[in-house]
């Protein structure tokens, strides 16, 4: 182990750039992220060091040798060079067992053919009619938030009820299944939270491998049973006529249009889209109602927008496109918490000179995160930590397209991006139509969890009162 930790420290391609904190005999860095990680302060730490180096290298003796850098320029470079740049094998490891070789994980061809296919869910005609989906979902939403602002205590916490409400919302428009977890919530979801936070886990604690493995086995087996449920479910109804991305395949499959479709390819399709549609929606809605809560100004601004625009009138694709302070607010929001923190991994496949000047062997693995970039000040000013909304006004707020990446961009960018930015609007404006007041319970900083998806830690508990009808 010492002579391998050696090898990695000393021999590391590019000399100039420097080692992060704590760089200790057998273990480098490993260490120090655990204690910042057990404090919270992991995203914090890992923001100023790139702060105070522009790049660096982290060695972890689990993972090797890993290079951090945060300049637009050397971002756009690895996102549209998909051949120079490829999946790192540590992103592999981590999540191969969940997402199989689904669209997250898959590259080349395999990649190329799965995103075709997944094109046609998130068309615009397609998007105009998920608009049904969330005046449903919302309305059992709008339900659960009025008996809780009933009663004397009126706390909620948004994290998770959002999870809640995003996991029907595209349980129904990709798999034509609904789950109404807003009414009771589904062990499933808490299986797909689990899951993620030990993989989380398993970056830093390498040895929860080994402890967690019994669990990590059982949680995995609750998954393939849901999964399949949800494709047995889908078979036994039938397909015809109905436009979900589930159905749509088996009907391709039945037509022979698409071949290869194996039971483990649809559980892997559905896994994947039911993370994205899920997760990076419900992450985008707690981090704006807690923004919002801190920013009454804002608020009212936002409300009022919804009243000028919406009315009492059922909200429409057309409606959302008209939001354009919300729109401003949820670019804001992502900015300061994008979902996801660190976007996957790429290892070169051939020596590279990055823009930012950095010299890179074959087979060194490259990291950026949306969680920098988006917070230095020589990109967004002296206020890159504040929320300003109002920022998104100037037509140059972007000094580089590549300094904004809650989404990824280049070939490999969020299909559902758009979908998103509906959905988070759609479901504010019906709350605010309903008469929602939120408060936070506790106004202190967050601190944040998540290596894969940002979240807050404990949650976004807030106080809900209805205002009016």
């Amino acid at each position: 182990m010492a002579t391998l930790y050696l090898k990695l420290r000393d021999n590391r391609p590019d000399k100039s750039i420097p080692l992060a904190h704590y760089d200790l005999p057998i273990f480098g860095n490993l260490l120090y992220y655990i204690y910042q990680a057990l404090k919270k302060t992991i995203l914090t730490q890992m923001l100023n060091d790139i702060r105070k180096y522009g790049q660096y290298w982290i060695v972890l003796p689990n993972i090797g040798m890993q290079f951090f850098y945060s300049d637009p320029a050397s971002i756009k470079e690895v996102l549209e060079d998909l051949d120079t740049y490829e999946m790192s094998p540590v992103r592999k490891s981590m999540f191969s067992e969940i997402f199989g070789n689904g669209i997250f994980m898959s590259s080349g061809d395999e990649w190329a053919y799965q995103r075709n296919l997944a094109k046609p869910i998130f068309s615009l005609t397609s998007r105009q009619d998920m608009f049904d989906v969330y005046h449903k979902c919302a309305h059992n939403l709008v339900e659960l938030l009025e008996e809780t602002a009933r009663v004397k205590d009126n706390k909620v916490e948004l994290q998770q009820l959002f999870k809640r409400f995003t996991l029907d919302t595209f349980c129904e428009i990709g798999f034509g299944c609904t789950f109404n977890s807003l009414k009771k919530p589904v062990e499933f979801s808490l299986t797909f939270d689990w899951l993620f936070s030990s993989v989380d886990g398993r970056i830093l604690y390498p040895w929860k491998r080994i402890l967690h493995a019994h669990a990590w086995r059982t949680e995995m087996a609750k998954l393939e049973r849901y999964i399949e449920k949800i494709i047995e479910e889908r078979r036994r109804d039938g397909w015809e006529g109905r436009g979900d991305f589930l159905s749509v395949l088996l009907e391709m499959e039945a037509r022979k249009e698409i071949t290869g479709v194996s039971s483990k390819f649809l559980r892997d399709q559905v896994v994947n889209f039911m993370v994205a549609g899920r997760d990076t929606t419900a992450i985008l809605l707690s981090a704006t109602f807690y923004f919002l809560s801190l920013h009454p100004e804002v608020d009212q601004k936002v409300r009022k927008e919804i009243a000028e625009v919406v009315g009492d009138n059922p909200v429409s694709m057309k409606h959302t496109k008209e939001l354009k302070y919300l729109q401003n607010v949820l670019n804001e929001s992502l900015r300061l918490h994008p979902p996801a923190v660190l976007f996957n991994p790429r290892i070169t496949t051939k020596p590279v000179v990055l823009p930012n000047g950095a010299r890179l062997p074959k087979g060194t693995q490259v990291v950026y995160s949306p969680f920098f970039v988006h917070r230095l000040k020589e990109y967004w000013g002296e206020d890159a930590e504040e929320f300003v909304p109002e920022r998104w006004e100037n037509p140059n707020v972007l000094k580089h397209f590549y300094q904004f990446v809650p989404f990824q961009k280049g070939p490999r960018i969020c299909l559902g991006m758009n979908m998103a930015y509906e959905e988070a609007k759609a479901c504010i404006s019906i709350l605010y139509q309903s008469g929602f007041q939120f408060s936070l319970v506790d106004t202190k900083p967050k601190s944040y969890s998540g290596l894969a998806i940002l979240l807050f830690n404990e949650g976004v508990t807030m106080n809900v009162q209805k205002v009016h009808s």
